[in-house]
């Protein structure tokens, strides 16, 4: 009777993957068109949360030895889908007042600068490299269901594309990254995004993007409570420029510990994060 009973428990937890595994493949234009709506909807909903992040930064030598780490902690939230970030600790110790201020001054730009993008119309899209970007520009190949944490998930490769060799800062290098791309079939939503650079792309010499061959990325999703999908954690390794974004001959990895609800009025978003000054 023990064993029969352990039988069913292990049928009872199982009969739902197998019922997963035996389902069709999702179309793949329709799960890419609708992982595109669920993206830009979620970079909309990312901005009623406040989060902190743990991050660990390794500079390479060389050789690809590390020569310096550090670990700096921080509370970002995201104004007009652009994040806002306050660095609160550095290698385990508080800021000094003059690195309080400095952060401070950090602070009141990225919202500045945010309002004025806003303004014109210009609402942050998750850069150049956002799953996003992925899914609207490369291209998708030999796509298979898994399950991740009991919900399955369509994996596609992420492969070559004659078609996409030129363009604007997103094309170029997307075009230049291969790998995998996770979508959780249930939802939509994006769930792993694991992409390595095939070849260096510079762009206005380097100075606007310069992304070395080598170059990987790593990042991983989930739900919140309320259904709303967040990043849990962002790996990389490489030498990589964008914009704001700079990781010269580094390894680091950013990994969110906790997040809340936040106001998303612009009002009001300024004046807690004033407050906090």
């Amino acid at each position: 009777m023990r064993h029969s009973n352990l039988l069913f428990c292990w049928l009872a937890l199982a009969f739902p993957c197998m019922q997963a595994q035996d389902k069709p493949i999702p179309n793949q234009d329709a799960l890419r068109q609708r992982a595109i709506v669920t993206a830009e909807h979620t970079m909309e909903q990312r901005d009623r949360y406040e989060c902190r992040e743990r991050q660990v930064q390794n500079d390479l030598d060389g050789k690809g030895k590390v020569k310096k780490s550090t670990v700096t902690e921080q509370d970002f939230f995201f104004l007009h889908g652009r994040p806002i970030m306050r660095e609160i600790s550095r290698d385990g110790k508080p800021l000094s007042d003059v690195d309080k201020k400095k952060q401070d001054d950090r602070v009141r730009k990225q919202i500045e600068d945010a309002e004025k993008a806003f303004k014109k119309d210009k609402r942050g899209d998750g850069g150049p490299m956002s799953s996003r970007n992925f899914l609207r520009l490369a291209k998708l190949a030999n796509e298979r269901r898994v399950m991740v944490s009991g919900r399955p998930t369509i994996v596609f490769d992420v492969i070559d594309n004659p078609d996409n060799k030129g363009g604007d800062i997103p094309q170029r290098i997307v075009a230049a990254m291969r790998g995998t791309i996770s979508v959780d079939e249930e939802t939509g939503h994006v769930q792993d995004l694991n992409v390595t650079g095939v070849r260096d792309v510079k762009i206005a010499g380097g100075l606007v993007a310069n992304i070395h061959k080598g170059f990987q990325l790593h990042t991983i999703s989930g739900p919140q409570k309320d259904g709303v999908w967040l990043l849990k954690a962002i790996y990389g390794s490489g030498d990589a420029r964008m914009g704001l974004f700079f990781h010269p001959a580094a390894s680091f990895k950013a990994e969110v510990e906790s997040c809340r609800l936040y106001n998303v009025e612009a009002d009001a978003t300024v004046k807690e994060v004033e407050g906090k000054q």
